[in-house]
């Protein structure tokens, strides 16, 4: 575990970012940065902000307000969530802050978990505020932490990850991204066609010409302009 000398050398949207959650997130016990951020090295435009909040010990939050205080760190253009625990999950965001986009993944644990199991994961790690103590005596309630009811809209943000996997040449992981947002518009297209036929039931179906955008076959994937531009096409 490394420890920051103050945040103002830090970069400008990991700052801010720290600056809103400390302010506006109840029960903040620390900040732990991991990832390329935490170097002096370059990285590119597409490295993410990986960030786990550590709530105080036996402090209770809930998702609502966790997700409240993570939109309004800038324009949340897409964002999808996993639940690790009754007490842990992450917040994936594509975040528009000062006219550029930022991929930010901030974890939200219990001091618990990340006593028991986060600060025993083999990863390079920074406290950027507030501080840890490493107490194994220190035992949680069974309370949880409601991260339960929240349902994330993350098409958009599957958008900016093919992006960002086509510009780093990850064109498997790319396709596979634009074969579920292919499924979801198939799914509106689904639900409409019920609207306008007025019926669910399609013993024989009505013949629909698929676009030209749904033609995966077509896409030169050693292209980037014309990666980039299917995405427009699709979107």
């Amino acid at each position: 575990m490394q420890s920051k000398k103050g945040i103002e050398r830090m970069k400008p949207f990991l700052s801010h970012v720290i600056n809103v959650i400390a302010a506006q997130l109840e029960g903040v016990q620390a900040l732990v940065l991991r990832g390329s951020q935490q170097t002096d090295s370059v990285i590119d435009l597409w490295s993410d902000t990986d960030l786990v909040i550590i709530l105080k010990p036996l402090f209770c939050t809930n998702e609502t307000d966790f997700v409240r205080v993570i939109n309004s760190i800038g324009f949340v253009i897409g964002c999808e969530m996993y639940k690790y625990s009754e007490h842990s999950m992450l917040y994936r965001t594509a975040i528009d802050y000062e006219y550029s986009i930022h991929m930010l993944d901030t974890q939200i644990c219990s001091y618990g978990d990340w006593i028991f199991t986060e600060s025993k994961k083999d990863q390079p790690s920074t406290v950027v505020y507030g501080n840890i103590e490493l107490d194994e005596r220190i035992t949680e309630s069974a309370r949880p932490c409601s991260f339960h009811s929240y349902n994330s809209s993350n098409t958009w943000f599957k958008y900016f990850m093919a992006i960002k996997k086509f510009a780093r040449n990850d064109n498997l992981i790319g396709l596979h991204l634009l074969l579920d947002l292919i499924r979801e518009y198939l799914v509106i297209e689904m639900m409409e066609r019920d609207i306008r036929q007025g019926t669910n039931i399609h013993r024989l179906g009505y013949g629909e010409q698929l676009p030209d955008t749904i033609k995966l076959s077509q896409i030169d994937v050693s292209d980037k302009k014309e990666i980039y531009d299917y995405i427009a096409r699709l979107a």
